[in-house]
């Protein structure tokens, strides 16, 4: 596979809100299901959209680490 010296898709999401990557992820799927696109743009829209979801995915773990966390805290300091 031919390497590009463009930045990875998940390097260019990494300051991205949640609600803003949902939101290009809805669009790309949109334009997956209902654009009649080449194949390389097809790909480039599929790699994009994992790149997204993985985002995404990163974002739920850090706030369920975080909510843990306080809950935890909470915890530990109502035994006290």
């Amino acid at each position: 596979m031919p390497t590009s010296n463009n930045p990875s898709p998940q390097k260019e999401h990494i300051n991205l809100k949640f609600e803003d990557a949902i939101n290009q992820l809805d669009e790309i799927v949109s334009k997956m299901e209902h654009t009649e696109v080449d194949l390389d743009s097809m790909i480039k829209n599929y790699q994009s959209g994992i790149s997204l979801l993985k985002h995404c995915q990163k974002k739920i773990e850090e706030a369920e680490f975080k909510l843990n966390e306080v809950s935890s805290d909470k915890v530990d300091s109502d035994h006290n």
